[in-house]
């Protein structure tokens, strides 16, 4: 299999209602996750042998006058990940949580690939109510990681 027919076999095992976005190597579904809804984006590289999960919540209105205190939150949730990482497009507020597998078609497979889309999942639904405090003003960026890392770290 080529790694677009096992990311396709991935979300039909999950199954996760996906579908190929037209002219693009990108495979896309929305999540719902007990702290919110997540759009999924499943880009696939094959002439690098690299396939991308970038997972992003929905509804998130960073302003501008919020993206200092969310990078400083996704600064502090990203030291000591494990695998993957958030990122934050400081222009427009985006944010997403990014894993990556890079892996020969020929050892390439749904076992190998299913932890970098679930972890992925996992992570950002464990950071999702830190993130809403801060967006809230209900803490301050060092609090809300301080309570989602106590006893039960991601890492």
């Amino acid at each position: 299999m080529n790694h677009v027919e096992v990311v396709e076999k991935l979300f039909m095992e999950l199954e996760w209602e996906a579908k190929m976005l037209p002219d693009y190597p990108v495979m896309t579904c929305a999540l719902q996750v007990p702290n919110g809804t997540l759009d999924i984006f499943c880009h696939v590289h094959a002439d690098r042998e690299r396939i991308l999960f970038y997972l992003r919540p929905q509804n998130l209105d960073i302003t501008a006058n919020k993206r200092l205190a969310v990078a400083e939150f996704v600064t502090r949730a990203n030291y000591g990940l494990s695998l993957g990482n958030f990122e934050l497009d400081m222009e427009d507020g985006e944010i997403n949580f990014k894993t990556i597998l890079q892996a020969p078609a020929a050892v390439l497979s749904t076992a190998l690939l299913r932890p970098y889309l679930l972890l992925g999942v996992e992570t950002i639904n464990h950071y999702l109510p830190g993130l809403d405090k801060v967006l809230a003003g209900q803490e301050t960026p060092a609090a809300a990681i301080k309570a989602l890392e106590t006893g039960t770290a991601v890492h």
